[in-house]
């Protein structure tokens, strides 16, 4: 089994990357398996991808580099269910310091769960634009560094999101992260472009990752300070829908999450949405640099609606740079309003919140 580490900073494609992997890899008769990892408890990646058919565990409640031997035991665990040929394992987005305290336990610990066969790190071109010339970031130095740090270790830089900048720029901030790390290889992406991922499989399957590959130098205190910074909220809810109208107000609620979010400053590391019913599911993702517009409202609406009336289930994952009580206050205060419309019932199932702790690997080899 092959396993291919895919990290980088929330909201940067690694999810759309993956799946379109994994179902390339499928028609090529490969046998796939994801494991997926958040500092939050109900994953909506991880419906995400079992409702695409893929077999898919996870790691919660915190990164993989401290939950080590939890990984190990969902890798051992999807290689008896499931055999996969390939395993992809996506880190929460707030980790770096992978090389030192995942991959390289793997090669060196545990390398009888599988070949650690890439490392490749995700980031979105307009975000490493604005780093690498040194305009303002959308948030902290702490937070930053935690950024920078994930680039810093790439061994396979993936610059996505290149539909959403214009040909001279995406290739002058490729040309300015070449000379910045001349040691990664770097791939231009769009995610949702199967041939842009074709090109990211044929250099991920036709190579070994290196077992020297040098280990981060990082500060600790100040990975640890980003990442306090930053606070998640997981909710899970029941649904029923006995009417249409019952469905918009459901696409309101989502679009009305967003909205507010904005509204009171809160930095978005990511928002992710996945409702599921009627056999049919609908994602609906929101990062670091999204701007609401008539366009985005319409899609939800959409997405949403195709869904039909019925008995739905809901997931949400919110992470923001911001408190973690005014967050969850506000996503209960929007999905619990009071309402007359009686088509729609909702019924909180579970709800997480997490700041995270200071960060202790379980495993570090330099």
């Amino acid at each position: 089994m092959r396993i291919h580490m895919v990290g980088g900073f929330l909201g940067s494609g690694k999810t759309t990357a993956i799946s379109q992997a994994a179902k390339i890899l499928v028609g090529r008769n490969k046998r796939v398996g994801i494991i997926t990892n958040d500092q939050g408890k109900h994953l909506v990646d991880t419906a995400f991808y079992r409702a695409q058919d893929f077999p898919a565990l996870e790691v919660t409640g915190g990164c993989f580099c401290c939950n080590f031997n939890d990984l190990s035991e969902q890798i051992e665990k999807i290689a008896k269910e499931y055999n996969p040929d390939i395993l992809f394992a996506e880190s929460v987005g707030s980790c770096a310091d992978i090389v030192a305290t995942v991959v390289k336990p793997l090669q060196e610990i545990r390398n009888d769960l599988g070949e650690a066969a890439s490392y490749s790190v995700f980031v979105d071109v307009r975000l490493l634009e604005r780093f690498l010339e040194g305009s303002e970031m959308p948030f902290s130095e702490d937070v930053s560094y935690i950024f920078a740090k994930q680039i810093e270790e790439a061994s396979n830089l993936i610059i996505n999101k290149i539909d959403l900048m214009d040909e001279e720029r995406v290739s002058k901030a490729a040309a300015m992260a070449g000379e910045r790390y001349p040691r990664a290889v770097i791939v231009l992406q769009n995610s949702l472009d199967e041939k842009n991922v074709e090109a990211w499989l044929e250099l991920i399957e036709g190579k070994a990752l290196p077992t020297d590959l040098p280990s981060l130098e990082i500060d600790y205190d100040r990975y640890a300070s980003g990442e306090q910074e930053m606070a998640w909220v997981d909710s899970h809810y029941a649904i029923e829908v006995e009417e249409d109208r019952g469905l918009k107000r459901l696409a309101g609620m989502v679009i009305e999450i967003v909205h507010r979010i904005d509204q009171i400053q809160h930095v978005k590391g990511h928002l992710k949405f996945q409702i599921e019913g009627n056999g049919r599911n609908a994602k609906v993702s929101v990062p670091t640099l999204h701007e609401s517009d008539d366009a985005f409202e319409k899609e939800v609406g959409l997405r949403i609606s195709n869904l039909g009336k019925g008995k739905l289930q809901l997931w949400i994952n919110a992470l923001i740079v911001g408190n973690v009580e005014r967050l969850q206050a506000t996503i209960n205060e929007i999905m619990f309003a009071p309402s007359a419309d009686s088509t729609i019932k909702i019924e909180e199932l579970e709800s997480f919140t997490r700041v995270p702790g200071y960060p202790k690997p379980t495993y570090r080899i330099n």
